[in-house]
């Protein structure tokens, strides 16, 4: 005989914070990079994440792809980029400087990371994120 549950549990989660970069003369951002040859998407953003902010992340599942045009040396290209969510793991973000230029690196409430950012395709990859958490 199969026993049934008699009483259930749950992770409570009080707040979620997001963890959002700002380059020297830039708006507040998601961490982001290239891969480098041969290298698998979910290695990539795990290095970015690492190189940008000093902290160890893991993914947990692609949220979801935007694509936009952008004006560069070669004129007009489209450009494609996969947005994970991640679970940090060690690390106290801290900004980088370096050749990306991070000036800040801070951990902010969803609510506030949506009014921070102001480009509406990255709000709303923080929408998709914050849907993991809503019940």
């Amino acid at each position: 005989m199969a026993l049934a549950p008699s009483s259930f549990g749950c992770n409570l989660i009080q707040t979620i914070e997001i963890l959002l970069i700002r380059k020297r003369k830039g708006f507040w951002s998601l961490p982001k990079g290239k891969l480098k040859a041969n290298e698998p998407p979910r290695k990539a953003i795990v290095r970015e994440v690492y190189e940008e902010t000093k902290v160890i992340a893991e993914v947990i599942d692609l949220i979801g792809s935007i694509d936009y045009l952008i004006n560069g040396p070669q004129g007009t290209q489209r450009k494609l980029v996969d947005y994970y969510l991640l679970r940090a793991i060690k690390g106290r973000a801290r900004p980088t400087g370096g050749r990306e230029q991070i000036v800040a690196a801070k951990w902010v409430p969803l609510a506030e990371a949506i009014e921070r950012i102001q480009r509406p395709r990255l709000r709303a990859v923080v929408r998709a994120a914050q849907s993991w958490f809503s019940c």
